[in-house]
């Protein structure tokens, strides 16, 4: 990893969608280079995919909310499992699991409170490995 492949990966993360020739255009790096660079790294796993960062207001998600939640340790589920069976779930964004009071965060979005409501009281209380949850209403998502 030196500082030409750092240069691709920064300017991917905000352009991903460009093709290798803009790419070469405007980091003056050869095209053939850009190429077996960008081979190379997602050969290596510094590149997973390539997505898409959607507007989800525009999709009719207007709420976004993260939601805390304390795993239940005398479940059957370790809280890896936990985690990607929500991230199976619809609404679901991400699951992570976190140190400090709290053992997992949740991003959510949801076309409005009843929506979010549902997701909460209704599925999660009520999956195996979750012992209560805290819900965070986001104001402005900024990245």
């Amino acid at each position: 990893m030196d500082n030409k492949d750092l240069q691709i990966l920064t300017y991917l993360q905000e352009n991903g969608r460009d093709k290798i020739s803009e790419i070469s255009s405007k980091l003056g790096i050869p095209r053939a280079t850009v190429f077996e660079r960008m081979e190379r790294l997602k050969k290596e796993g510094y590149i997973q995919k390539y997505t898409v960062d959607l507007d989800y207001e525009k999709l009719g998600y207007s709420i976004m909310a993260y939601i805390l939640i304390a795993y239940d340790y005398k479940s059957m589920v370790s809280q890896r499992e936990l985690c990607q069976n929500l991230c199976k779930m619809d609404n679901i964004l991400s699951a992570s699991i976190i140190a400090g009071d709290w053992d997992v965060i949740v991003l959510s979005v949801t076309k409005n409170m009843k929506e979010l409501s549902d997701l909460v009281l209704g599925k999660l209380k009520g999956m195996e490995g979750i012992a209560k949850t805290l819900s965070v209403p986001v104001f402005d998502h900024m990245k």
